[in-house]
């Protein structure tokens, strides 16, 4: 059986660039977490006469990120959250988490919430509304990608132990768990397609195609919507260039579609190369 061996320049780049970083000496269960984001505008003002934006960061979430989504996200007139509510033991208890920070919330009571998803995000938000209804959820826009959503099984079959460390058993189980789609309806749904490769992706390109092949030009999302734009980011990058996305999420809330000038055709380009758009 071939071994494969991790070289320190490696494991920094790793640690670096694609998840939160971390102390192989450090257990696994004292890994922090980005503390929840709560922005409240006019506290005075009923809930039922406002709208709020609940953000679900996935797999790449870090403190500074959640900065630069507060910078962004909570300037624009919606009461703002970003909860801490992933489960390092499953998706089921993370699915639970968003539960109980909805009603301890009481995001309910709002007369819209619009909710912006990361790949994990999308799971656990799709399983929370099928299994307690849409309640006040008025909008959602997914982030998708045909190359980021192989990353977890990428990680658990080359490097599980990294994975494990750093994200716990869930990640193992977003690996095999089929996307589940959001199936009721009422809610406007906008979907983000990530067109270029993360670090992650790009060192093992070899493995991430292994899975099947992708065809930018029918891409098969297992997901209903009204409008869909691929941007030129990639997954870390959508993190925090809310310059190049976030008057487009912000148009979606507000109108139920992306920007006239957003792009709704496939870049032509190798998505594991450096381009500028």
């Amino acid at each position: 059986m071939k071994t494969f061996r991790l070289s320190l320049p490696f494991i920094l780049l790793f640690l670096q660039g694609i998840l939160p970083a971390a102390t192989p000496a450090v257990p696994s269960d004292a890994v922090e977490s980005p503390p929840e984001v709560v922005v409240i505008h006019q506290p005075q003002t009923p809930k039922s006469e406002k709208e709020a934006i609940l953000i679900l960061p996935g797999f790449g979430d870090k403190h500074g990120r959640r900065k630069k989504q507060k910078a962004f996200f909570g300037n624009v007139g919606y009461d703002l959250y970003i909860p801490d509510y992933k489960a390092r033991a499953s998706l089921e208890a993370t699915v639970e988490n968003l539960h109980q920070f909805y009603e301890q919330h009481d995001l309910g009571a709002y007369k819209k919430v619009h909710v912006f998803a990361y790949i994990m995000g999308t799971w656990v938000l799709n399983t929370y509304i099928n299994q307690y209804g849409k309640q006040n959820i008025a909008t959602i826009v997914y982030d998708r990608s045909p190359l980021q959503e192989r990353a977890p099984r990428v990680v658990v079959d080359r490097i599980p132990g990294i994975g494990k460390l750093l994200k716990g058993k869930v990640l193992e189980e977003m690996s095999h768990t089929p996307y589940p789609p959001m199936t009721i309806e009422g809610i406007n749904i906008g979907i983000m397609v990530e067109s270029k490769a993360t670090n992650l992706i790009k060192i093992f390109k070899k493995k991430t195609l292994s899975y099947g092949p992708i065809d930018w030009n029918n891409l098969q999302f297992n997901q209903s919507y009204h409008d869909l734009i691929y941007i030129w980011l990639n997954h870390d990058q959508l993190y925090s260039r809310f310059d190049v996305v976030g008057q487009d999420i912000l148009f979606f809330l507000q109108h139920g579609t992306f920007t006239p000038d957003a792009r709704r055709d496939p870049y032509d380009w190798d998505v594991f190369k450096k381009y500028k758009a």
